[in-house]
């Protein structure tokens, strides 16, 4: 026969277990019948969006190159590189459409790094765009230079 010290505690336990399993279906924690105790539930990625799809196919200089985009080009340029970003509307000229694959086509490599080193002035167009030579190392020019080119590629 069990105690009543005993009774008490296991009536605890279970009141608990109960609590702990009926919360966890109502969080949709609880496994399917076909899934194994250790499965892993994994998002499927072919429901996944198409910003996610990019950025999986940025290589790793795309990817420097996006953060860095990010950080210091997006705010005048634009997230999508439009030319449409937050401060873009303060500023005239306005900030160059990199998805203008026929402009975009007529520069260089080496013409965009200068004129991302020099800023605008160095290379005799807008001298609101800043020259990022003190801020960015060449490499990291280069990365901006690989990503800034995806936005007319992907038109």
């Amino acid at each position: 026969m069990l105690s009543l010290k005993m009774t008490r505690d296991l009536s605890i336990v279970l009141l608990v277990s109960l609590l702990l399993l009926s919360c966890s279906r109502k969080n949709g924690l609880s496994q399917s019948s076909s899934a194994s105790p250790d499965s892993i539930n994994t998002a499927d990625s072919s429901k996944a969006g198409p910003a996610a799809a990019a950025s999986i196919r940025l290589t790793y200089e795309q990817r420097q190159g996006k953060h860095l985009y990010t950080k210091y080009c997006a705010v005048c340029h634009g997230e999508e590189g439009k030319g449409d970003g937050f401060n873009s509307y303060n500023l005239d000229p306005k900030p160059r459409n990199f998805t203008d694959t026929i402009y975009m086509s007529a520069f260089s490599d080496t013409r965009l790094l200068e004129t991302i080193r020099e800023g605008g002035r160095g290379v005799n167009k807008s001298p609101l765009m800043p020259s990022w030579e003190g801020r960015l190392k060449r490499v990291e020019i280069e990365y901006v230079v690989f990503y800034i080119r995806r936005f007319a590629k992907s038109n």
